[in-house]
């Protein structure tokens, strides 16, 4: 009994002893080529961002510039929090592709000792270690990098994107304060040829009170009017205050005022830039480059991975052999895999190079896309310059003066009704279209600065736009 007993706690310790240098060589073959993959594939550590604050539905109150806000939005739009989580996610895959698996540990009891020379055995321990190549591992991390380099570009999309939305739906609201102001300046023209139709009808029996009906309903459509803009003005808030992740209740002001600065556009030179620092197009160059390292890696399949295992058999000195010693086995084993299915290779090497292309044939139709976007923007702008243009000198001061005139000969019996207020409604319809094509020129203009790729309105590469010179 004794012996039995002596026999397994020293076969235990032999087994904890093999187990424990078998681990230290794995352990240190993959040290020695995670080092090497570090020094040839260095990755900047992942960017870890503050956890954000829980939503609170409170009102917040803030006034300032459009930049202002777009600066917020910036720093505060889930979208683009969204894309930056994204890229820390990417980055925490580099090590994975670059790591050995984990090696394998098996063991094995024989129900029924085997018989040997050397004894009796009974238990076998053993250690697998699967070497997957470094050309293999280093092409996965560097597939990994380009969709890092694809999603930073796309975090930039997201950023211009959020921008533009911004500095859109501001114009949109200095629209809608602008049109509360000349519909409230022409309520106060509404009043006052309101107040001389009376009075005509007092002393005038040609003026019927027909006349004086009509006005008001007209006074009243002003007020109707007036309430659709300022539901418009609260909707425009909401959208604001969503862009900048706050509360829809959210007061929020604007500092700047409906107006234009007029720009001179080189077309030619506003595309060529665009073809250079537009994300997208960045993007999916990264996404070409991808295809080409995922070619290289479906070629590698050609090529075996080894593994390489240590077992030891643990051997008692009991046994029917007459010279059982006692002495336990060790042995090591390296295998590896055959590629002969070359079909299967070969399809994927197929495949890889038909992503590539696929790729490229969109990188061509975005550089056309792109081409196109800027063309038409920059025309809307001229077309818009020029309508304005004629809206301000010729348009609206022939249409005061006619209402001037009007509203003279109302008074003298030389215009009827209709004619008055067709001529006031013409002023305040012209009046609210220069608004509009303030508007409208502005809103075109953010998004040819979105179309060129940069963030700012005056960047550091706007040579192709320029201020324009007086005419």
């Amino acid at each position: 009994m004794i012996n039995v007993l002596s026999f397994r706690v020293i076969a235990v310790a032999k087994s904890a002893s093999m187990l424990c240098a078998a681990l230290l060589v794995m352990t240190g073959c993959q040290a020695n080529h995670n080092s090497r993959a570090a020094l040839t594939h260095a990755y900047a550590d992942p960017v870890l961002f503050e956890e954000q604050a829980a939503y609170v539905a409170e009102a917040f109150s803030e006034s300032g510039s459009i930049e202002d806000f777009v600066e917020m939005a910036i720093t505060r739009n889930p979208r683009i929090h969204e894309a930056q989580f994204n890229i820390e996610r990417l980055r925490h895959r580099i090590p994975q592709a670059l790591s050995l698996p984990d090696p394998t540990v098996a063991t094995t009891t024989h129900l029924a000792p085997v018989q040997t020379a050397a004894g009796e055995q009974a238990f076998v321990l053993g250690v697998n270690q699967k070497f997957v190549s470094f050309d293999r591992r280093s092409t996965k991390a560097s597939i990994v990098n380009d969709e890092i380099a694809a999603a930073e570009s796309n975090l930039r999309v997201t950023e211009l994107e959020v921008a533009e939305q911004v500095r859109s739906v501001c114009q949109k609201l200095l629209l809608t304060r602008a049109s509360i102001l000349i519909t409230e300046e022409d309520a106060g023209t509404l009043k006052r040829i309101a107040e001389m139709i009376e009075e005509q009808f007092v002393v005038k029996k040609s003026v019927t009170q027909q006349d004086v009906l009509n006005v008001q309903m007209e006074q009243s459509a002003i007020a109707n009017r007036l309430t659709d803009l300022r539901q418009k003005e609260s909707s425009n808030k909401a959208r604001l205050a969503r862009l900048l992740h706050l509360d829809a209740s959210s007061d929020l002001t604007i500092t700047d005022k409906l107006e234009i600065e007029e720009q001179r556009f080189e077309v030619d030179g506003l595309i060529a830039l665009a073809t250079q620092i537009r994300p997208e197009l960045k993007s999916q160059i990264a996404r070409i480059q991808q295809d080409q390292k995922k070619i290289r890696l479906a070629e590698l399949e050609n090529r075996p991975d080894f593994t390489v295992g240590l077992n030891w058999i643990a051997t008692s000195n009991r046994g029917i052999s007459p010279v059982a010693n006692g002495e336990d086995a060790v042995l090591l084993g390296v295998g590896f895999n055959l590629p002969i299915f070359q079909d299967r290779i070969r399809a994927g090497i197929l495949e890889a190079r038909a992503s590539r292309r696929v790729n490229e044939s969109k990188l061509d139709s975005l550089r056309d896309e792109i081409a196109e976007e800027v063309y038409v923007l920059v025309d809307q702008l001229e077309s818009l310059k020029q309508m304005l243009g004629l809206m301000q000198k010729d348009i609206i001061p022939k249409a005061n003066r006619t209402l001037e005139l009007s509203i003279a000969e109302y008074a003298t019996g030389s215009a009827d009704y209709v004619q008055l207020i067709e001529n006031w409604r013409n002023v305040l319809r012209f009046r609210l279209s220069e608004a509009d094509f303030q508007s409208q020129y502005n809103q075109a203009f953010v998004s040819l600065v979105r179309a060129v790729g940069q963030l700012d309105l005056a960047g550091d590469d706007s040579a192709a736009i320029e201020p324009s010179t007086s005419e």
